[in-house]
């Protein structure tokens, strides 16, 4: 029997305030990003570079750099893109430690976390 839960959270003060959103997805199987009305392009980034300093810290969303280009998947088109400039939903499934939604502002940034068992 296959089982699963999910997180949903809003995060537009945080995209708007910066332009950017860096969030920790590991240990979640996908996350499902819905853009409503972005201003600009949001363009999708990932990392596994923490920023961690030995003997000091692992690193974590805020910290994290060097950054690439990573694809998501319109929910609406099953199109693989690495940015959207419209209201749309994509789907992530194979992704980095960290995800980063760079852009400038939006209605709003809705994110669900989702873990299958």
């Amino acid at each position: 029997q296959t089982m699963a839960i999910s997180k949903t959270q809003e995060f537009t003060t945080e995209f708007n305030s910066s332009g950017k959103l860096n969030l920790d997805v590991s240990g979640w199987d996908s996350v499902v990003v819905q853009f409503v009305t972005p201003a600009a392009a949001v363009t999708f980034n990932g990392t596994n570079d923490g920023g961690a300093q030995t003997g000091v810290t692992d690193g974590n969303a805020k910290s994290a750099t060097g950054w690439t280009v990573i694809q998501g998947v319109d929910v609406a088109t099953g199109t693989a893109a690495t940015t959207t400039s419209t209201s749309s939903t994509y789907k992530f499934t194979a992704f980095p430690r960290f995800i980063q939604l760079s852009g400038t502002t939006a209605a709003k940034i809705i994110v669900e976390f989702n873990k299958i068992f």
